[in-house]
């Protein structure tokens, strides 16, 4: 199959299955007369990348996550598993208190119509400590 019809079974790029292809996240199918074949195991290679990426993990750590072995390497999965739920729950309070400071800009801007929306000045940094 054709890396463009391998592409559209995925439902990803042809240029993001070259990329994980140089950074060696997706083997490089055996060719055939300059025809490269893929594989069910590609599209299982696929689908972990995407599942890994569902769950939060970066193409760095979907890298490490591929070099391990789920019976003999499973407290260094886990330890990695552990670390980026503590980095997602760290990103889920800093997107909590950017929403907080965005809603106060713009329920700001909603109720002062007489002036100019404030949102731009505290996005300057004029209002970011009240």
């Amino acid at each position: 199959m054709k890396i463009s019809e391998f592409a559209k079974r995925v439902n990803i790029s042809v240029e993001t299955i070259r990329y994980y292809h140089r950074e060696k996240l997706l083997d490089v199918p055996a060719s055939d007369v300059g025809v490269r074949q893929y594989t069910q195991s590609h599209i299982d290679q696929i689908l972990f990348i995407k599942n890994a990426k569902l769950a939060g993990f970066s193409l760095k750590e979907i890298q490490r996550l591929n070099m391990f072995d789920a019976v003999t390497d499973r407290q260094s999965i886990l330890a990695l598993s552990e670390k980026k739920k503590k980095r997602l729950q760290l990103k889920i309070k800093e997107l909590k208190g950017a929403m907080v400071f965005l809603d106060s800009l713009v329920s700001e801007c909603k109720t002062s119509k007489e002036k100019p929306c404030p949102i731009l000045e505290g996005l300057k940094g004029n209002c970011a400590n009240n």
